[in-house]
């Protein structure tokens, strides 16, 4: 009796969808579209976040030309609200962290002729750091060079992230 139940509700997880972010053959830009232009605020996140943004939007076809421009077969992409956050999430007995936590969050609005035509949500990647509390506070410095590759990778991957919810439309 239970098995069928159990059966009907592994088939409706996995028909839910959410595993089709990224993999539409359409996106959210509008289909005249032919030009587009990246923005982000002046901090160094934002800017980090573009370069990446840009590098991954250069090596997808179906998307449009990136130039500055204006009208109705152009649109803005800005990526809003950039965000890093490194905090600590375990600790062992004696209080010292043990692991931490690096996030790295935005949004992504798309813009025609300065009215928002779609908002992406919150795009976040996250990864942990993991460490014991003898080798954290003899050597922080391992911590802090583990922190900055990983940096790389979350920067890399919050941009594959949000162009495949801007190719999905998820």
């Amino acid at each position: 009796m239970k098995l069928p139940l159990y059966l009907a509700l592994a088939l409706m997880l996995t028909s839910c969808g959410y595993h089709l972010v990224g993999q539409g053959k359409s996106n959210v830009i509008p289909q005249k579209v032919t030009t587009a232009n990246l923005q982000a605020p002046p901090s160094t996140l934002g800017k980090i976040l573009l370069g990446e943004l840009r590098q991954q939007w250069l090596q997808r076809d179906a998307l449009p030309t990136l130039q500055r421009g204006s009208g109705a077969t152009h649109v803005t992409l800005r990526i809003e609200s950039p965000n890093e956050a490194f905090t600590p999430v375990a600790f062992n007995a004696s209080g010292l962290a043990i692991q931490y936590r690096l996030s790295v969050s935005g949004v992504l609005n798309m813009y025609r002729e300065n009215s928002l035509i779609w908002r992406s949500g919150s795009v976040s990647s996250s990864a942990d750091i993991f460490g014991d509390a003898a080798a954290l506070t003899n050597n922080p410095a391992s911590i802090e060079a583990e922190r900055e590759t990983l940096q790389e990778q979350l920067y890399q991957q919050w941009a594959k992230d949000a162009l495949a919810r801007l190719q999905s439309g998820f």
